[in-house]
């Protein structure tokens, strides 16, 4: 209803301004507008070395087919003041619901491209002119009907980041490692103590990329993804489950020059009845990559703990039923770091250390005696 709401005042505004302009006028101050922001694109473009770059990256799996890696390869070309994106070599089209409509790979590349390009060109239309996408029927990124899509968030993702990955050899000052590239998606079904039903959700980030001169940043959405996460307590008011711990995964952000973001560590406990769970997941087998020698981030890893004793490692991708005392630990993927870790200011070691980001051991990483919070 907001989104409804806000296109209501938006066409309201626009027929005020052709009263005010005449529809002639307007739509030449539209054009103009787009025009520039293509004109301006197009020369940042050029800016950037002639070339093709290539890169590779995988999606864990479908959620069907679990031992199966899901390949994304780009190869990037820029020439001329334009960019073209070639998905060839990318998986055939999955049976799980996470492959990709065209309009998924072009958002990607929208945001690829404001990305590393001068981030003072409004932004419309005409920033996206210059992309031209080639992507192969039948495939993640193009896939034939009837073809499961209502997860492809996951797979805009991983594009992405396998984009900005190609374009690092291009324009290795401009874009960080890799992210943690993951949005936990969880879902809870069941009955509360009254009788009524509830299916209640939460979004997890991973921990971004460092990059030449930052660290990265602690669970927080990067590339194509833009949510809120369900507080602890709104959670426990709507739903049966107790949340014992929502915490920074320490030791998860790769070690570098830069150290990448840190990861996020939830557990919940189940405190009536059944409840059906969903889990989808990224990152668990497929740790996100560091840059000019930073190290990966910690991949994600979510264990079930039984009431009865059992340990259950989720596969990435898990629907099942959770009963009264068991506790699920979720731990999303941190950011690579950037740069040698040997390199790294010793002050920073030892306040991440203080702070309970890294451990005595991580801090070791960075060199011997680093660890040393005096």
């Amino acid at each position: 209803m907001a989104q409804v709401a806000a296109c209501s005042v938006g066409a309201r505004r626009l027929s005020a301004l052709a009263e005010t302009y005449g529809d002639n006028h307007l739509t030449a101050i539209f054009a103009e507008l787009l025009d520039r922001s293509e004109a301006m694109t197009s020369d940042a473009l050029r800016a950037i070395p002639k070339g093709t770059y290539s890169a590779v990256d995988f999606l864990d799996n479908d959620g069907i087919e679990l031992d199966r890696r899901i390949r994304i390869e780009v190869a990037v070309t820029v020439d001329d003041g334009a960019m073209t994106i070639d998905f060839a070599g990318s998986s055939p089209q999955v049976r799980g619901p996470f492959n990709v409509v065209p309009s998924g790979s072009l958002a990607a590349a929208c945001y690829v491209v404001r990305a590393i390009t001068d981030p003072t060109i409004p932004t419309n239309g005409g920033c996206f002119r210059p992309i031209t996408l080639n992507l192969p029927e039948g495939s993640i990124v193009n896939p034939q009907e009837p073809a499961p899509v209502n997860s492809r968030t996951a797979t805009i993702k991983r594009i992405t980041g396998t984009i900005l990955a190609a374009l690092a050899q291009a324009v290795p000052d401009r874009v960080p490692a890799d992210s943690g590239g993951e949005l936990l998606v969880l879902a809870f079904g069941g009955v509360r103590y009254d009788g009524t039903y509830y299916v209640t959700g939460e979004l997890v980030a991973g921990g971004s990329g460092a990059s030449a001169g930052k660290d990265g940043a602690d669970v927080i959405e990067t590339d194509a993804t833009n949510c809120m996460n369900l507080p602890a307590e709104a959670l426990e008011l709507d739903a049966p489950i107790r949340v014992h711990r929502v915490a920074l995964r320490r030791d998860s952000g790769g070690a570098g020059a830069q150290r990448g973001g840190l990861g996020a560590l939830r557990e919940y406990e189940i405190l009536h009845g059944e409840v059906r769970f969903t889990h989808r997941g990224e990152r668990h087998f497929i740790a996100p990559k560091g840059r000019a020698g930073g190290h990966d981030g910690a991949m994600a890893r979510t264990v079930i703990y039984r009431v009865g004793g059992g340990e259950e490692v989720v596969p990435s991708k898990l629907v099942t039923t959770l009963h009264v005392g068991d506790r699920v630990v979720f731990e999303t993927a941190g950011g690579g770091g950037y740069g040698d870790p040997a390199r790294r200011d010793a002050q920073k070691v030892r306040a991440d250390l203080a702070d309970g980001k890294i451990s005595a051991e991580g801090a070791n990483i960075y060199g011997p005696g680093r660890d040393d919070a005096g």
